[in-house]
C-alpha cells in the first residue's frame, strides 16, 4: 500500500530582516566584523548643552527658573547577541578598545562610538554567554534658541 500526501512547509530565510553590521579595527591592524540579527533597541538620548537662569523681577509672573538655549540629540542603539562561545566573546570584546568602529548599512559606512560602561556579559551556563552593549550614532539633532 502506498500513501502519498501533500505537505506545506514554511521556509524561514537565513537572512535577518534587520541586520546591524559592525566592523572595527582589531589589535593586529585587521578588520573584524559581526552582524547583530535579532536584539536591537533604538532610543534617543537628549542632553541640554547650554542653560541660563533669567533674572526674575516679579515672582508672581515668573513661569520658569531656568531656560534652555541649546539641546542636542543622539540615536543610541542597544545591541545584543545570545549563545556565544568564549572565543566569540573575546573577539567581540576587541571593539571596546578599537579606535575605529563602523556601522555598515548596505554600501554606506558610518563611524559610531561604543558607549562607555554599557558592555554587559552574562554567563548562561554550558560555556555560553549573552552580551549587550550600546553604540552612539552620529549627532542627530542640535537645536538652538
Amino acid at each position: 500500500m502506498r500513501v502519498t500526501e501533500k505537505q506545506r512547509v514554511n521556509y524561514v530565510s537565513c537572512t535577518p530582516e534587520q541586520p546591524f553590521q559592525l566592523a572595527w579595527l582589531n589589535s593586529i591592524g585587521g578588520i573584524d566584523q559581526w552582524v547583530f540579527e535579532r536584539h536591537q533597541e533604538y532610543s534617543l538620548d537628549v542632553s541640554n548643552m547650554d542653560e541660563f537662569m533669567p533674572v526674575i523681577r516679579y515672582l508672581q509672573t515668573a513661569n520658569a527658573r531656568q531656560r534652555v538655549l541649546k539641546k542636542e540629540g543622539y540615536m543610541v542603539v542597544k545591541l545584543g547577541y545570545e549563545q556565544l562561545n568564549q572565543q566569540q566573546v573575546i573577539g567581540i570584546k576587541e571593539l571596546l578598545i578599537s579606535p575605529l568602529v563602523k556601522w555598515i548599512n548596505g554600501t554606506n559606512e558610518v563611524v559610531v562610538v561604543v558607549k562607555e560602561g554599557s558592555f554587559q556579559l552574562y554567563d548562561t551556563g554550558e560555556s555560553k554567554h549573552d552580551l549587550e552593549f550600546e553604540i552612539i550614532m552620529p549627532k542627530l539633532y542640535t537645536s538652538s534658541f
